[in-house]
């Protein structure tokens, strides 16, 4: 590889890297933070929509912890393999079968999901935990009824073999 196409290859990179970085930024900030916020604040007027569930609220915060952490490690492996994406739209090249994604099929939007619950834990709200089971729900279906086709149709065989050993949405702890 010339000097040429090295530093070619590195501006992609980062292009790629930057534009990865910025949309998890806005998509957080909107789904995790942005409109959490807003419904907290409107539902604030109603007490009975935050029960009170004393020290179990400390739960919430491993949850988010736990989310956090699982969708940092899996947008990081994504970043470093060449033609995998995060992107649901994107049509990846390889399937990614190791690190996280072989703990869990989607690790990105399983940590979004437990950000949420924490949220609604941490809060007690009623409100909160209503939002993160629907947009888990939304989630999971645009998961099974585009990503997995897609993914099924891409690779075959060799995705049939992943779902079988690896769980969607539980992550499988222990050895492989």
């Amino acid at each position: 590889m010339g000097l040429d196409k090295f530093v070619t290859s590195i501006s992609v990179m980062k292009r790629i890297v930057l534009r990865s970085l910025l949309a998890a930024l806005v998509l957080h900030g909107v789904f995790t933070i942005g409109l959490p916020w807003l419904l907290l604040r409107a539902s604030s007027v109603f007490p009975a929509l935050f029960p009170e569930i004393g020290s179990a609220r400390h739960l919430g915060f491993a949850a988010i912890a736990l989310g956090a952490v699982l969708y940092a490690l899996s947008a990081a492996e994504l970043l470093w393999v060449p033609g995998v994406s995060a992107s649901p739209f994107a049509q990846p090249q390889f399937l990614r079968t190791t690190g996280c994604y072989g703990r869990v099929r989607n690790p990105l939007l399983l940590g979004v999901a437990l950000i949420l619950l924490g949220e609604a834990v941490v809060f007690e709200s009623a409100v909160l935990l209503a939002y993160a089971l629907l947009y888990w729900l939304w989630l999971h279906l645009f998961v099974v009824m585009h990503e997995e086709k897609e993914l099924a149709r891409a690779f075959g065989e060799a995705y049939a073999d992943y779902c079988s050993r690896v769980p969607r949405w539980l992550l499988k702890f222990g050895r492989r």
